[in-house]
């Protein structure tokens, strides 16, 4: 009988059918691209992950701050913003800033903490404005970039929280410093690319 049970859950799952190219819910594909969009491009990533050790540094009453603020930022950044702004330099410049505190400093002075969360979520709601077009469209992408931008944070900040809280040997905190530093590295060096002769003549 469990064979005859597989074979029609086979032959239901290989059933053909019409192909359904379009999503019944309009706009739902700019929300998907739109939520894609904050590991797009290596600015974004590098703050996220820059921002995702941060946070995972400092205890639990001060994460909730930190992740609070971080929505509010990203609206305002959404808010400034036309569209067209080329805001990667100031984020590499902000994920080495961060990563350099996480391996220096961790879980030290909330206020810069605080003030780097603020600036990376402005930031990020910057470049997650959408180029001009119809307005519905627009907000549709827009509100998946912010979705996807928050949501990573969040996951970046919950797994590296999770390995410091399960492996509580000394050289976890260690490799988590110096995961930083590498990414802060990687940020440094994409920013002073981007002052590089053959990068200014392009």
């Amino acid at each position: 009988m469990k064979v005859f049970g597989r074979l029609g859950l086979l032959s239901l799952v290989a059933w053909p059918g019409a192909v359904q190219a379009h999503s019944p819910v309009p706009g739902i594909e700019g929300f998907y691209t739109g939520l894609l969009h904050p590991v797009s491009t290596p600015a974004q990533l590098f703050v996220l992950l820059g921002l995702g050790l941060l946070v995972s540094s400092y205890p639990l009453a001060a994460v909730r701050w930190l992740l609070t603020v971080f929505p509010f930022a990203t609206l305002v950044g959404a808010w400034v913003s036309d569209g067209l702004m080329d805001v990667d330099t100031w984020l590499f410049a902000l994920a080495f800033a961060a990563c350099v505190w996480v391996a220096l400093l961790p879980g030290r002075v909330i206020s810069l903490a605080l003030g780097f969360t603020c600036v990376g979520g402005v930031l990020i709601g910057i470049v997650s404005m959408p180029e001009p077009g119809p307005a519905q469209d627009r907000i549709i992408t827009l509100a998946g970039s912010l979705v996807g931008a928050n949501l990573g944070l969040l996951y970046l900040f919950g797994a590296a929280f999770y390995v410091r809280e399960r492996f509580q040997q000394v050289w976890v905190g260690v490799a988590l410093r110096i995961a930083a530093a590498w990414i802060g590295a990687v940020s440094i060096v994409m920013l002073a690319l981007r002052f590089a002769p053959e990068a200014t003549a392009l």
